[in-house]
């Protein structure tokens, strides 16, 4: 569960995390006096540019799987063993003869 979050959710999150850090840093400069606008009208920053931002981040996502992947598994000339189920032997434990 745990690398499904790291691998996938978080490369994800991360450009939506810090456009929102960006914006609430930037947002306090404005003052009310500037008034309503129309969406037009706002910079581009505060129209979202949320294609950008869920693109960029599934290219985070899809570069954290390729490291991942890459730098897993056994070690180059290593031979895999397939796991083999051996029954536990129970001994004669009588103590009664």
């Amino acid at each position: 569960m745990l690398s499904r979050f790291l691998l996938i959710l978080l490369p994800v999150l991360l450009p939506f995390a810090l456009y929102f850090g960006y914006y609430l840093l930037t947002r306090g400069s404005r003052t009310e006096a500037d008034g309503e606008m129309t969406e037009d009208e706002l910079p581009w920053m505060e129209r979202g540019p949320w294609a950008w931002l869920f693109f960029s981040g599934v290219v985070l996502s899809g570069i954290a799987m390729a490291i991942y992947f890459a730098n897993t598994g056994p070690a180059p000339g290593d031979s895999l063993v397939r796991p083999t189920y051996h029954p536990p032997v129970f001994e004669d434990t009588d103590t009664d003869s």
